[in-house]
């Protein structure tokens, strides 16, 4: 799997005794995995639970088409 490390996100150390963290300064080239610690050990975005939020009167509407769309393929 190609990736691209984006300006802004954060990449923590899976190693449970460094957990150490970086930020991406730079937009990265392409990469097939995800960057490594000076430990050695793999890092990973932390987690970042959903944002839920009430869909408005318009939304609803929409949100229903495309549950449609999904079981039949057709609109």
């Amino acid at each position: 799997m190609n990736m691209i490390m984006r300006l802004g996100q954060k990449y923590r150390c899976q190693n449970p005794e460094c957990r150490a963290e970086i930020e991406i300064t730079k937009d990265s080239k392409e990469g097939e995995s995800n960057p490594r610690c000076c430990c050695g050990s793999e890092m990973k975005k932390p987690y970042t639970p959903p944002v839920l939020r009430k869909l408005d009167k318009d939304a609803g509407v929409l949100a229903h088409h495309f549950q449609n769309i999904g079981r039949t393929g057709l609109p």
